[in-house]
């Protein structure tokens, strides 16, 4: 996960996790915009998290962000 969060720094990227709904929520920004997001369904938190965040970086990566 460090390495994860370290990547999007890098990127320029802020990283957020909130809960909305009863859906925990990763939302990737940029200048207080948000550039990403995702909702994690029900599972293993930490590897939802991991997983999920890992595809929001590489879709951001692939969008030239």
């Amino acid at each position: 996960m460090r390495e994860l969060l370290a990547k999007a720094l890098k990127m320029g990227l802020s990283v957020s996790f909130s809960e909305e709904g009863g859906f925990s929520i990763i939302r990737l920004s940029r200048g207080g915009q948000v550039v990403s997001n995702c909702s994690l369904g029900a599972g293993d938190f930490n590897s939802t998290v991991e997983e999920s965040l890992s595809s929001l970086l590489l879709d951001a990566e692939r969008r030239g962000l």
